[in-house]
């Protein structure tokens, strides 16, 4: 229950607290507004004020002499006596948070000291040296706000803070409030250790209206509890692309914000959403709290259908309120400026059952001038331009660009681009490739130089545009690949086959679909199987200590094997191959005719050496032995024994010294693998064959250089040269366009695998 006073002390407080408002307050006090009745009602811990014919008010209200301000708040809180400090039409205003001696619960303190310490003036505002703090456009909105020209009303507001209220008597009330004409925004609690006297933000002339360059872009901070990501409070900003937005901490009752968060971020495209965490700064007992979904919808007035703003949606505790900030003037895609009916940050606490739906409407405004994009007309025929080329990408690459991989900013971008696309061409029709350059003059001279299986190339300037000081060149280049033996790339097919016996070798015969060049290789025979060991073969039925006539390999010979979905040739490059140890095992080493690009697997799914240079765990062993078939049958010892620092000379090719690569031998792997990559030290033993493809007794690289293969990767790691040998992020590779052995980064990309195996000797 309230608490009362004597009828005499209440009577001079009422005398003394009307005459007040009289001299502070700009409004005429009628008798029947100070007579009306009404009557506190409680619900739900919350107190609530209703007039004579039982309609719940809000705003300010004035009952037995003491001033008391209700929420305009929404759903079931419309109305709820607020209580602590309360920023409203910019000023400070302390409302009573307990009952006590001089002031019921919600009651505003008049010219006093609170009981934190602060001092509000003759009019209940927060005073400093006598001085009214003021921040006009701050706290709780009770007037109608103007958008530009328009006049424009209150869909919904409320408060950040609140409380409780008392009292179930029926006192006297008058709908009078101070300071009526200032605009308002929801609450902020001054800080209680050490008030700040902020400068006055200046007022926008009723006309002024808001311009939004056409390149807005619209962000959203989350601030989450860390512990069940409940939004704890929205902001939703504006500006330009490549903007830097610094990500200020926000004060939040009960939470502190974690370490480790972001400080800023970068505008970069539209609609970025970044969350900031805070964790609570005790733990609380456990509870039932109710988690309730809400969704947030940005609507042009009148039509709710229409969405002028990306919405928002969250959880958050049932009684916590949600503060969403957002823009007040934003662009539509019909080219109209749409301004917010209410002001910004706009709260409410959330309550009830099922999914709470709130609605922030827009109301339209006016056209932006057509004529605001002097680049317009530029900037759609470069956008025509960008799509033709994405069309005639995809022909190629089967996937679409983006814009940033079309257009180029010099002639080195301009040859990377040419050379990717026409390594990635396959079959003979006539291909078209675009060149968009920014700031140069391309040409397509590179693609003659590198590729002699490319005829018929044409290049034609088909428009020059120019943007914002820049000019773009659009080129077309037109390409038409040939196919013959000793310039093909080969994509092998098995046309005839005959398979081995237990006793006889068999025969196998591939077909170039792209050249038609045909290989016959031998496959060895397999041997009897006598698993029940009865002296009897388990699969021809005939005596199990026969042994087969092996195959003799010689440098030169070629065997195909299957590694994923296609074939490839091996040539023998070694008749008495010893492995990492200097074992000599009766071995043959067979080397790929052919580099397997990084994009084997797709362009979105380049494959780079692994998360440091340790062959044993990298991502190309590991892809090799999942697409390996069964039959690369022999286990070799391939542990890494040396690390190398140093390079050969660029462009040196197999004429490379031996003294410019120094190894160190300080380590030792156990490792086996049927299929593997060549080392350091094998590279130089077989210098004269990592550069010659598909059987050619001359370098022939180019045949094998794409944006995805300008190279192949060795299984030895590059040394840091300190004291102990550590793993790191530096591996060899042989370069295909620079004619070198050396080190790259593990996470290249651009960099493929030339397998190896070995086979067993025959007599």
């Amino acid at each position: 229950m309230r608490k009362s006073f004597d009828k005499r002390e209440r009577g001079n407080l009422v005398i003394l607290a009307v005459c007040l408002l009289c001299i502070l307050f700009p409004f005429d006090a009628k008798a029947s507004d100070i007579s009306q009745k009404g009557e506190w009602r409680s619900a739900e811990d919350n107190w609530f004020f209703y007039d004579g014919d039982s309609i719940k008010l809000t705003g300010w209200q004035q009952s037995e002499g003491k001033w008391y301000f209700l929420s305009n708040g929404l759903n079931d809180l419309k109305g709820k006596m607020l209580t602590g400090w309360q920023w409203i039409d910019g000023r400070c205003y302390y409302l009573a948070e307990n009952t006590g001696e001089k002031y019921l619960k919600g009651a505003m303190y008049l010219g006093d000291a609170t009981p934190d310490g602060y001092r509000v003036g003759d009019t209940g505002a927060w005073v400093e040296e006598h001085q009214i703090i003021e921040v006009p456009g701050k706290g709780i909105q009770t007037a109608i706000k103007k958008n530009t020209s328009m006049n424009t009303t209150t869909l919904v507001s409320g408060s950040r803070g609140g409380g409780g209220g008392g009292g179930g008597k029926k006192h006297g009330s008058t709908n009078v409030a101070p300071n009526k004409n200032v605009d308002i925004n929801p609450v902020v609690k001054p800080d209680p250790g050490k008030p700040i006297n902020q400068e006055p933000e200046h007022d926008k002339d009723e006309n002024e209206s808001s311009v939004i360059s056409d390149n807005q872009y619209v962000y959203t901070i989350k601030y989450l509890d860390i512990a069940d990501k409940a939004t704890l409070y929205v902001v939703t900003g504006k500006g330009k692309g490549g903007d830097t937005i610094q990500l200020k901490p926000v004060d939040i009752d009960g939470y502190n914000i974690c370490k480790g968060q972001k400080d800023s971020i970068t505008l970069t495209s539209n609609n970025i959403t970044v969350s900031i965490y805070y964790q609570k700064e005790f733990t609380a007992s456990p509870s039932e709290a109710k988690e309730v979904e809400w969704n947030l919808k940005f609507i042009e007035e009148g039509n709710p259908e229409k969405e002028v703003l990306k919405g928002q949606k969250g959880q958050s505790e049932e009684g916590k309120e949600l503060v969403v900030d957002f823009p007040e003037t934003i662009i539509g895609t019909d080219k109209f400026y749409y301004h917010s009916v209410v002001s910004s940050p706009w709260n409410v606490v959330i309550n009830g059952n099922g999914i709470q739906k709130y609605y922030i409407e827009y109301r339209k405004g006016e056209r932006i001038p057509e004529d605001s994009d002097p680049d317009a007309d530029s900037k759609d025929r470069l956008n025509k331009w960008l799509e033709i080329a994405k069309e005639a990408d995809y022909s190629i690459t089967g996937e679409y660009p983006t814009d940033m991989q079309i257009i180029t900013g010099s002639q080195s971008e301009g040859n990377e681009r040419l050379l990717n696309l026409v390594s990635m061409i396959d079959g003979t029709d006539r291909k078209e490739i675009y060149l968009i350059a920014r700031g140069y003059y391309p040409n397509a001279g590179i693609i003659s130089q590198k590729f002699q299986s490319v005829k018929n190339i044409s290049e034609l300037q088909m428009e020059e545009v120019k943007i914002a000081g820049n000019t773009y060149i659009i080129l077309r280049v037109g390409v038409e690949k040939i196919y013959v033996e000793g310039l093909c790339g080969h994509d092998y097919k098995v046309i005839d086959e005959v398979l081995a016996t237990c006793m006889e070798n068999g025969r196998l015969t591939t077909r170039c679909n792209k050249c038609g060049k045909e290989q016959s290789v031998v496959t060895s025979a397999v041997g009897h199987v006598d698993l029940d060991h009865d002296g009897i073969c388990d699969v021809c039925q005939e005596p199990s200590d026969e042994v087969p006539e092996g195959v003799h390999y010689s440098i030169g010979d070629v065997q195909v094997r299957t590694i994923g979905n296609r074939t490839y040739l091996f040539r023998c490059i070694d008749d008495d191959y010893e492995d990492a140890m200097g074992n000599s095992q009766r071995l043959a080493l067979f080397l790929c005719d052919s580099v397997i690009r990084s994009d084997i697997g797709g362009v979105s799914k380049k494959l780079n050496f692994g998360d440091n240079n340790n062959y044993k765990y990298s991502k190309v062993r590991e892809w090799l032995l999942d697409n390996a078939k069964a039959d690369f049958v022999h286990e070799t010892y391939i542990g890494i024994t040396n690390s190398y620092m140093g390079a050969t000379s660029a462009g040196a090719y197999e004429q490379f010294s031996e003294s410019s690569l120094l190894g160190q031998s300080r380590l030792f792997q156990q490792l086996e693998d049927g299929v593997f990559i060549l080392s350091v030290d094998e590279a130089i033993k077989y210098k004269d064959y990592l550069w010659k493809f598909n059987g050619s007794e001359e370098n022939n690289p180019e045949s094998q250089i794409s944006a995805y293969s300008k190279g192949f990767y060795l299984r030895t790691p590059q040394d840091s040269g300190i004291t102990d040998f550590r793993y790191g992020t530096g591996v060899y590779t042989v370069s295909l366009i620079d004619g070198n052995i050396r080190p790259v980064e593990v996470s290249e990309t651009s960099i493929g695998f030339r397998p190896v195996m070995a086979i067993p000797q025959g007599d």
